[in-house]
């Protein structure tokens, strides 16, 4: 075979290498891991996962490496963008060469993800909005509301409420606008990583 290294009276071949769940999944980091399987008849001079956010990451991309020999072992994969979707797989070496795994895929938690609901109530200098938490992302979420401007794409700079809790609905009251007005609204959610906005 063409990936065999003849040595002696025997053929040494590649490694056999499955790679685990993520798990443990925060903003920076997260848990995967793998199983050598089979050796290829030659001593594993290193194994662990790589990652990268492109498909089929290599060891030339970020890595781990948890050691030798076959069995399962397990890799803290660090330094991750919050917010972002990486690609991982177990590899396994012996002097033939580098084998890997399945791919499997994981997004690191970021900003909270929410919808705005629809502002009813609207009367001369005040109306009612809210929004739905569906995801609180990396951490706890310390503010919640509704955010408003005269112009679109309003941000938590502009006039604001501050509404406690963290996953799902909350209403909120939009007070001191100004008659015959066009105001633009969006939810919005903060917590360790940033703040996330619903839809306007």
């Amino acid at each position: 075979q063409e990936n065999d290294l003849y040595t002696g009276d025997d053929f040494t071949t590649l490694p056999t290498v499955t790679t685990a769940s993520i798990s443990g999944i925060g903003c920076n980091a997260a848990t995967g891991g793998g199983n050598v399987t089979s050796d290829g008849d030659g001593s594993i001079t290193a194994k662990g996962v790589c990652w990268a956010t492109t498909t089929n990451p290599t060891t030339v991309n970020s890595k781990t490496n948890d050691g030798t020999g076959t069995g399962t072992f397990s890799s803290t994969l660090t330094s991750l963008s919050p917010s972002t979707t990486y690609y991982v797989r177990a590899y396994a070496t012996n002097s033939v060469g580098t084998s890997y795994g399945s791919q499997v895929t994981f997004t690191t938690l970021g900003k909270p993800v929410l919808t705005t609901t629809a502002i009813t109530d609207i009367l001369q200098t005040t109306a009612t909005g809210g929004g739905n938490v569906t995801s609180q992302g990396a951490g706890s979420i310390v503010s919640r509301g509704v955010c408003w401007s005269t112009g679109s794409t309003p941000t938590i700079a502009n006039s604001k409420t501050i509404q406690t809790g963290t996953t799902g609905s909350f209403i909120s009251s939009l007070t001191g606008l100004t008659p015959n007005t066009i105001y633009y609204v969006r939810a919005y959610a903060t917590n360790s990583v940033g703040t996330g906005y619903g839809n306007e």
